[in-house]
Parts: C-alpha cells; structure tokens; sequence
C-alpha cells in the first residue's frame, strides 16, 4: 500500500475571544497535499479574517498549479502591513508534501519547524530568500514512514509568557518539552494534542494568544472502495465488479440492487438483516462475507450527507450514535485517507417514486465527494 500524508491540527482560541485568529488549510489531491497555516496580526474577528483570506488564497493558487515562488511573490506583495508596528497582517508557512515525502517549506514571519526522526528532536534548518524586500525562509526535507513534522503559530513558543514562564515557552523549550514530556512514537495528531496540552497549562487554562498546532506524519494510507449503482450496459456488471474487488482497503456496497448484482456476478451469497425494518428511517444493512459493509442505497448516502455536512458546520456528533446503515458508511468514510467510488451512472426507475428532498444518485455522489474532500480527504471515481 502506498504511503500518505497525515495531517493533525489543534487550536485554543485566546481567552476572551469567540474565534481563532489563526487559520489552517489542508489541500490533497493524488499527487501532492498542501498545508497552509496563517497567524493573523493580533487576535479575535479581525485576525481570523486576515488569516484565513491568506490560506484561502495560497491554497487556491495552489490547485491552479501556480509554482510556489509566485504564490509568495503574490501574497507578500500584496500583504498589508500594520502602519504602527510594522509587521505583516498575517504571517504564513506553506507545507507541499509529495506521495514520497518530499517537503518543501516555505515561511513568512513563521516560527521553525520541528522534526522528529527516529525518536530524536531537532529544529529544521532554513535558508533565507528575499523577495519583495521580506524575508522568505525556505527549506527542504524528506519524511520517511513515521516520522513527524511540527509548525505551530506563536501562541505556542509564547505559552506562559509573563505567567508561568518570564520570556514564554520559545522553541528551545519547546524541543526540551518534546524530549522530555511527549510520547514522539505517535500520530500527527496524536502530537499535536500532546503539544497544545502542554501550552494550556503553561497558559493556566486562560491562552494568552490564539495558538494553533499543526503536525504532518506520513503513514501507511487507509482506504475504502464504495460500489454503488449499476452500469448501464448489462455486459459491464462484470467489470465495475471486478474493478472493485480489486481495489484497496476496506469495502462497502450501496444500493440494495448493487449489492444484487455484486453477488450475482461474484459467487457471494447476500443476506440481509430485517430488524428495525419498519421504524428506522434508514433501511437495513445486507451482508456478504468478505465484504465490510453492505446498505441501502440512495436514502443511506443522503442521510450520510446529512451528518457529514453537520460535521462540517463545527458540530459534535453524540455519542454512542444510532448504529444503522447511514452512521456505519459515515465511520468507513470517516476513518478512510482515500476513498474510490465505482459508480454506475444507470438511472434506477425506482428513483420515480423517492420522497421529495432526497438527492437522486449522481447528486448525492457530488455532493458527498465536496464534504469528504472539504475534510481533507482524497476522493477519486470511477465511472460506468
């Protein structure tokens, strides 16, 4: 299996305020993921704004293939600078991390980043470019499977400043944490919890500044395949399932039909579950041996929409979550880097006599593919 790029991210929110002055963006696509943190001037609505126009700006100049060096031309040309202090709105550190873990950094204002390697701890060395009369620190490495790389806004090298530590926690101190108090054989975000945990005690519970954590791992990826809908020639039933059988990672069918045609062509014996049948709004699952999760099709992938898009809003799903066919695909989505839709564009007749506000199949696979890439996933389809 191939390797990916795991990306961890924490925040505190300085006391006082209702928003994070600091923004994070995450951009993946097959052939490079792209982190870009912002830390805007000051703290609360203002900040959070300046910030977060700097992530979205990078980040969609990187998706137009726009090479890095004209993104920091175009933001530290255009950046404003605070007439009292001095200084830049809004600082940024980009992260553009290959398959192979190839990373390039590059930082405006931004603090170090830190690498841990085999279990040691060191401060990543920089080069100095300038550009438009700022400096631009730059830097080059190479992430093997488990190794973590660390950036953080500030807040974090100032936990404790005047409080509980005269000067703040600085990156020196920060390193000794690390070496001293952190489990550094761990996830990304595993790390960056660890980190910020720290910060808040430094902080006694009351952040003097917006601080936000950002770790990179690369780690073996978690996949899942979705099979849903059918083909419209009856002669490629045969291939999207073969196609899928063959596919990485974890599997699920969606759609009662599909799941039909899946057993028919594969030899697999289908059953399904009728417990709940007449109260649940969601119908119930199916099983085949072999295969991890098999529902309902169009009315589970729209209740699955729904919760996502209740992810993305900020909320907290309660647990324990009702176990039926909707949640059990939301944990398969939630818990996948990759996800691979083989989909099979043939309109079902049955759609006809589907309730008002449920997203036919197509609709419901775009939209779907929007939330989960908008949580920093990789979505790739297939259609037939």
């Amino acid at each position: 299996m191939s390797l990916i790029c795991e990306v961890g991210k924490t925040q505190l929110v300085k006391h006082g305020e209702v928003t994070c002055g600091d923004s994070v963006e995450i951009v993946r696509n097959p052939d490079e993921t792209v982190v870009v943190l912002s830390d805007g001037l000051g703290s609360g609505v203002k900040a959070n704004i300046l910030s977060n126009l700097t992530t979205k700006i990078i980040s969609k100049m990187v998706s137009s293939k726009v090479p890095l060096s004209d993104i920091v031309e175009t933001i530290v040309g255009t950046l404003p600078v605070c007439s009292v202090r001095g200084v830049a709105y809004s600082t940024f550190t980009i992260l553009k991390i290959s398959p192979a873990g190839e990373v390039d950094i590059i930082d405006f204002d931004g603090l170090p980043p830190i690498l841990i390697k085999n279990g040691l701890v060191e401060v990543v060395e920089r080069e100095t470019e300038e550009i438009f009369d700022k400096q631009i620190n730059k830097a080059h490495l190479k992430l093997n499977e488990g190794d973590l790389l660390f950036i953080s806004s500030d807040g974090v090298t100032e936990a404790g400043l005047g409080l509980t530590l005269p000067m703040g926690l600085q990156t020196k101190g920060l390193v000794k944490a690390l070496k001293e108090h952190v489990n550094l054989h761990c996830s990304a975000q595993e790390l960056v919890d660890q980190i910020i945990d720290i910060c808040m005690s430094y902080y006694i519970s009351e952040p003097g500044d917006d601080t936000t954590g950002v770790a990179v791992q690369m780690r073996q990826a978690r996949e899942c395949a979705i099979l849903t809908g059918l083909p419209p020639n009856k002669e490629d039933d045969a291939r999207i399932v073969s196609d899928f059988l063959h596919s990485h990672g974890r599997k699920a069918i969606c759609g009662g039909t599909t799941a039909q045609i899946f057993a028919r062509e594969s030899g697999m014996e289908l059953t399904t579950d009728d417990h709940d049948l007449l109260t649940s709004e969601v119908p119930p699952i199916s099983h085949i041996k072999g295969i991890e999760l098999v529902t309902e099709g169009i009315i589970t992938m729209n209740k699955c929409s729904e919760l996502l898009e209740y992810i993305l809003q900020g909320n907290t799903l309660s647990k324990p979550r009702q176990e039926n066919g909707s949640t059990l695909l939301l944990n398969e989505l939630l818990q996948a880097d990759r996800i691979t839709i083989f989909f099979g564009t043939q309109l079902n007749p049955a759609y006809e006599q589907i309730k008002p506000g449920i997203r036919l199949r197509n609709v419901v696979i775009e939209k779907l593919t929007s939330q989960l890439q908008k949580l920093g996933k990789e979505v790739i389809i297939h259609q037939y």
